[in-house]
């Protein structure tokens, strides 16, 4: 349930006593003192929830929210922030200077230990933690060594807490012990590639380097699901399985969408708890359609639905591709608003009448800023054809000046929009939650892709075909 904050409200729920003495098993409760004194609100983030506690002339402050699962919140203070971990039923109390907030917060209540515990382990973090550069760009058996000594440290910490403070919640000793492992197999994970990255070559790993990390973790067990650190390194474990299944069975490259057949077919081999397994089927289907839309994409739909037993994820997947199909070749291209840097409004079909190709993006997407030259260059290339270059930054409201700065730096060619952040078709009619991505459109405002190739690809055959057959 969402909650807003209303101020007046709130207010009167404070002076009139409306805080109970006790917290519900479906609530938590966060309270405490700021010093020196500042009027106004504590805004907290705690999953769907969002809400307000008022800060009293004494400094004081209060406030009970639902909360059915044990999470990590933020808690904000003018534009300032940190983190604060809660679990239902259970209060912490903090003692806040608001001087130099969020360093050296005093916590209290049961969850006082487990938060004051969070700290010191950002602290080690902030203490250990090297550029990701100067990590991978080790050779294997130093980069092991420090890995290993670095996931060593944190588990001594974990373990020194939980031998001092015997009422911390043993569930979170352990989700947080294999956040740890997790955390440090994900580095192992991306260290070869990364390593190939910086340094142009290969790295000579350890005989058994994979296996010997990776046989430690337990990845078939449904309470990983809770941690959103084994979501990340799942993804990353099935990038990796799926690469290491093409080289041992080259005949699959010879599939159409090779690489989410790979990814299949290693999800059906290696998981067998249902809800693990429901759960990557449903974001391997999810990610598919994100990178190739609804093109043959019955076979995979077949296999999900049969496979898949969790009927939130059916549900879901089905309304996307009932979406996309309303996107497919030949379909109308919903209109939708934009800016220009100057601050006008304007239509996409304002730009009908050519063949268009848009190209998505964002300011602070490193992805997005490499493609830019290949846009860029691609419009050079056809600067004579009957083709308009469209590109479209989907940064936020707070990105505008970026945004714009960017754009003059490089003083791009091709038409330059923002996002209307008043508008959401491109979110719901298009499916546009991930990007850079490409639109293709036809000179009558028809769809010919909305998962065109990238200017790195062969986009340049594709507008010399589109062009030839439109004359």
């Amino acid at each position: 349930m969402k909650r807003i904050a209303v101020p007046l409200i709130l207010a009167a729920c404070l002076i009139t006593g409306c805080q109970k003495p006790g917290i519900k098993p479906g609530e938590t409760r966060i309270s405490g003192t700021i010093t020196p004194t500042v009027p106004g609100y504590l805004n907290i983030t705690a999953g769907p929830v969002l809400d307000s506690a008022r800060i009293n002339k004494n400094g004081e402050f209060s406030i009970t929210i639902p909360l059915t699962e044990p999470l990590r919140a933020m808690l904000f203070f003018g534009n300032r922030l940190t983190d604060v971990y809660l679990e239902p039923g259970k209060e912490v109390s903090l003692t806040i200077n608001s001087i130099v907030f969020p360093e050296n917060i005093s916590y209290g209540g049961e969850l006082g230990p487990v938060n004051h515990y969070l700290t010191l382990a950002r602290k080690l973090d902030q203490q250990t933690s090297i550029p990701a550069a100067e990590l991978f760009f080790k050779e294997p058996v130093q980069f092991v060594r420090f890995s290993d000594s670095i996931k060593q440290l944190k588990i001594k910490l974990l373990n020194e807490y939980e031998a001092k403070y015997i009422e911390i919640d043993p569930g979170f000793v352990t989700r947080t012990r294999s956040e740890i492992e997790f955390s440090w197999a994900d580095q192992h994970l991306q260290y070869p590639g990364k390593y190939q990255i910086l340094k142009g070559t290969q790295p000579v790993l350890p005989t058994g380097y994979h296996f010997d990390y990776l046989s430690r973790l337990n990845l078939n067990s449904a309470s990983n699901l809770n941690s959103s650190v084994f979501k990340e390194f799942i993804q990353n474990y099935l990038d990796y399985r799926q690469s290491v299944y093409l080289v041992e069975h080259p005949n699959t490259a010879n599939l159409i969408f090779s690489e989410s057949v790979a990814r299949f077919r290693v999800i059906h081999e290696e998981f067998s708890n249902p809800d693990v397994l429901d759960y990557l089927l449903f974001t391997s289907m999810d990610d598919h359609l994100a990178n190739f839309g609804t093109i043959r994409v019955e076979s995979f739909l077949t296999d999900f639905r049969l496979t898949c037993k969790n009927q939130e994820y059916v549900k879901t997947i089905e309304t996307i591709v009932a979406n996309m199909e309303k996107v497919g070749l030949g379909k109308p291209a919903p209109d939708f608003t934009a800016y220009t840097p100057g601050g006008k409004k304007v239509n996409l079909s304002d730009y009908f009448g050519q063949l268009l190709y848009i190209g998505f993006w964002a300011s602070w997407s490193d992805w997005s800023l490499q493609e830019i030259p290949y846009f860029e260059q691609l419009r050079k290339d056809f600067e004579f054809k009957p083709v308009r270059f469209i590109m479209i930054s989907l940064d936020f409201q707070k990105d505008k000046n970026r945004w714009a700065a960017i754009i003059k730096k490089n003083n791009f060619g091709s038409i330059q929009l923002i996002q209307d952040p008043e508008s959401n078709v491109l979110k719901e009619n298009y499916y546009l939650n991930d990007f850079p991505r490409y639109f293709l459109i036809d000179k009558g405002g028809k769809i010919i892709s909305v998962y065109a190739p990238r200017p790195t690809e062969n986009i340049a055959k594709t507008l010399t075909r589109v062009i030839s057959a439109a004359h």
